[in-house]
């Protein structure tokens, strides 16, 4: 008996289970969620894209803007001239000079269509960058508290099994002592001993998932997490959703989903690239000016210097006739790729009803599921009373305690589970709605308390 306690103590050891370490500093949902904004790396991609897609605007903006220009020149000519015939043949003659040439150009476009409908289809862009720049902010609300309840998760889980295998300990030293008294039977410390190999596995195993939530939870933040503050079940509440209506929720999922707004926005935008394929058909007439200075230094061969001074400016048009068909294929790539956007945001509106309706029963749900699975534990904790006083009074067997330990362990894990999925469930449907803000995870985080150590 002691060989095959200490053989299951070493393995539970050398996964890191019955270890001790110096406490850490406690994290919370709260803390982790604000940390995760300032570092973690999809939603600083994110930000740093928003970034660029509003330059967009700006160099859209810029051709429709004036245009200035100056350019400057400054050549020395050396020029060598040797006559062939006639008089002076032979002769050589050196003509070197100096010419300066400076030109200040400046334009204002005053009809570009294409210019314009190119501008307005980046300020839809760049409403689609922030609303996907929302969504990226609640996508790492959800992305967190998932995390953090995966782990919560996986510790109640560990510890719903530690018990268990405590409990089939306490059954086998039972069994054994009953039958060295002469009152067991040798089935009794197999079938304890079988259960308690059997918790042993499954605590190594829950320790291994254990491990890798948190590491999933620790990619989000990058560094160490300390002990996190666990869901204290009298602080939540267990309320149906509000309004308690599904297609109240959809609606509002499809006016301030983040995502669907970046698609709408995007669809804004393709169509006015279909507007600045066709402008590519339409005259352009800018207002130009300019101004050129030339100065030729004193020249041997004619005696003189030159200084010539050129003020222009007027209206320019230019009309195209024919590209080659490319205008033509042009808008027809800007339709298709307007009917894309389209269909992609037809996808997405359909894909966040059904997230939305998902969430909404998941929540609805789970307030019956918390509520029934926790009486079930109850029944559950007060039938293995009942079993254990059977088997010590000799009408119940092991078998008969086993199978009431497996009862209320499945009881407390499910209770477990349902009691994450209805936070989680309520964090997704904040998120469908683009109304996961600091503030909401901090009213979840009032539903944690710090763990005693």
């Amino acid at each position: 008996m002691k060989t095959h306690v200490s053989l299951i103590v070493a393995a539970l050891t050398s996964a890191g289970i019955l270890t001790t370490s110096l406490p850490a500093q406690a994290d919370n949902l709260l803390n982790l969620y604000r940390e995760a904004v300032q570092s973690d790396a999809v939603y600083l991609a994110a930000q740093a894209d928003n970034q660029a897609n509003r330059e967009m605007e700006s160099q859209a903006l810029a051709r429709l803007l004036p245009n200035m220009s100056f350019s400057g020149s400054y050549i020395k000519n050396s020029n060598d001239q040797t006559y062939l015939e006639g008089l002076g043949a032979g002769e050589t003659v050196n003509d070197k000079y100096t010419k300066r040439n400076y030109t200040l150009g400046a334009s204002q476009p005053l009809f570009r269509a294409g210019s314009y409908a190119a501008w307005k289809g980046s300020q839809a862009l760049v409403e689609s960058a922030d609303a996907e720049l929302q969504w990226v902010g609640q996508e790492v609300g959800t992305r967190v508290s998932t995390a953090y309840f995966d782990v919560l998760f996986a510790e109640a889980n560990l510890e719903v099994i530690k018990a268990q295998r405590d409990a089939y300990l306490m059954q086998l030293d039972y069994a054994q002592k009953a039958f060295q008294a002469g009152k067991g039977t040798r089935t009794d410390i197999d079938e304890a001993r079988s259960q308690l190999d059997l918790a042993a596995a499954q605590t190594i195993e829950q320790q291994y998932q254990l491990n890798y939530a948190r590491d999933t939870l620790k990619a989000i933040i990058d560094r160490p997490l300390g002990p996190l503050a666990r869901l204290n079940p009298e602080r939540m509440q267990l309320v149906r959703p509000d309004p308690d209506r599904l297609e109240d929720w959809i609606r509002k999922a499809e006016e301030a989903n983040p995502r669907l707004i970046a698609l709408r926005a995007f669809v804004e935008a393709a169509d006015f690239q279909v507007y600045k394929a066709l402008a590519s058909h339409l005259p352009t007439v800018d207002l130009v000016a300019q101004y050129t200075k030339t100065k030729n230094d004193f020249r041997e061969q004619t005696r003189a210097a030159l200084k010539n001074e050129i003020t222009a400016y007027g209206v320019r048009f230019e009309m195209p006739i024919f590209a080659g068909g490319e205008t033509q294929s042009q808008v027809r790539q800007a339709r298709a790729e307007l009917e894309k956007a389209r269909q992609q945001l037809e996808t997405e509106r359909r894909k966040v009803g059904l997230q939305v309706r998902k969430e909404f029963d998941s929540i609805a749900q789970g307030v019956s599921w918390v509520y029934a699975y926790d009486q079930a534990v109850k029944s559950a904790e007060q039938a293995l009373v009942s079993t254990r006083k059977g088997f010590m009074g000799g009408t119940r067997t092991t078998l008969d305690i086993i199978v009431a330990e497996r009862n209320l362990a499945t009881a407390r894990r499910d209770l477990n589970r349902g009691r994450y999925v209805y936070v989680l469930s309520r964090l997704n449907l904040l998120a469908l709605v683009g109304q996961l803000n600091e503030t909401e995870i901090t009213r979840f985080n009032g539903w944690l308390e710090e763990r005693a150590e």
